[in-house]
């Protein structure tokens, strides 16, 4: 994940795989120490994971050459307010590194290309079907920033998914401007998205489901999944020390308790703007960097959905009125 290829990805095959596959197929083993492939969790006998996996799974897609996590439905329309990682944008697809916004109403950023979401009927396979996206807002960048340099402090940015969808087909096309006249039609069984508290703290010691579309679309043609503990603070110190010994880079980057946290499990190139989960279907974080180095415990890095909405409001109270009104509507079920 953390060998940052901002390549425009196309899928390379597709899964005829339904969510009932489950009741329909011989039971697979799972096992949760390694990456697994969204339709085996869907077809195998550890029911625990295969539902918190139904309440997620429909929250997270592509964007570009990496993914993108729905955080709420909870705004004056209905529709998806998504996270996603500065990097998987590409930093220099931004007009200025200074936190700015995009009036939805009057200026049209959106792009179907590379964007997809599961279908409303649950179908694992995401299918040729793209969705409008739209970037909403980013928040400061540092001047000296890359995007395999940026730091989880500053790898994320906000963005809205209405109900326009189109067949892939010619590069590039466009969505018109983003439409507020229908709530946003997605696979949420469990109204995840809707819930009075659609995210939550992190704590130390429990497991985490996280969900992404990696670039190796022939291994994962439908997404993956991991599933693992989340560390304490003392724990995370002490394997990105171990992780610097072993030449892994991840381990000299400083981590921050305040802003990320750390869940030891597997992840590859394309996951980062995945979501990670506890196991009610809260959102915890989005995945943003990860190790690579064999023979050492995988992790992986998530910025706290704590601290993105935390830069939300700050952002937000900052702005003037005039500015306020413009994006209030987009946002309000998470100021």
């Amino acid at each position: 994940m953390r060998s940052r290829l901002i390549l425009l990805a196309f899928l390379a095959g597709v899964l005829w795989i339904f969510q009932s596959c489950s009741k329909a197929t011989v039971q697979l083993p799972v096992d949760t120490s390694r990456l697994m492939r969204i339709e085996d969790v869907l077809q195998g006998d550890d029911h625990q994971l295969l539902d918190l996996l139904n309440i997620v799974r429909g929250s997270v897609g592509k964007r570009g050459p990496g993914s993108k996590t729905i955080w709420s439905t909870k705004n004056d329309f209905g529709l998806g307010l998504y996270v996603s990682a500065n990097h998987v944008y590409g930093l220099n697809s931004w007009r200025t590194r200074s936190a700015e916004y995009f009036d939805l109403a009057t200026v049209n950023p959106g792009i179907f290309e590379t964007s997809q979401i599961p279908p409303e009927n649950g179908y694992s396979e995401l299918g040729t079907t793209l969705t409008a996206d739209f970037p909403l807002m980013h928040f400061d960048i540092s001047v000296s920033a890359t995007n395999t340099t940026i730091l989880p402090s500053e790898d994320f940015y906000l963005g809205i998914v209405d109900n326009q969808r189109v067949k892939q087909g010619m590069f590039p096309q466009y969505p018109v401007l983003v439409q507020t006249n229908a709530p946003l039609q997605m696979y949420d069984p469990g109204n995840r998205s809707k819930a009075d508290q659609t995210w939550n703290e992190p704590i130390k010691g429990e497991r985490a489901i996280l969900v992404g579309y990696p670039q190796d679309v022939v291994n994962y043609p439908n997404g993956a999944v991991a599933y693992g503990k989340i560390l304490s603070d003392k724990e995370a110190e002490s394997i990105l020390t171990q992780l610097r010994s072993a030449g892994d880079s991840e381990g000299d980057i400083p981590y921050n308790s305040l802003i990320e946290f750390i869940v030891e499990a597997p992840g590859i190139a394309g996951m980062s703007g995945g979501g990670v989960f506890n196991s009610t279907g809260q959102l915890l974080g989005i995945m943003v960097r990860g190790s690579e180095v064999e023979n050492v415990p995988r992790i992986i890095r998530a910025v706290k959905v704590s601290h993105i909405n935390s830069k939300l409001k700050k952002f937000y109270s900052s702005l003037p009125q005039a500015d306020k009104d413009k994006i209030r509507s987009y946002v309000s079920g998470e100021l």
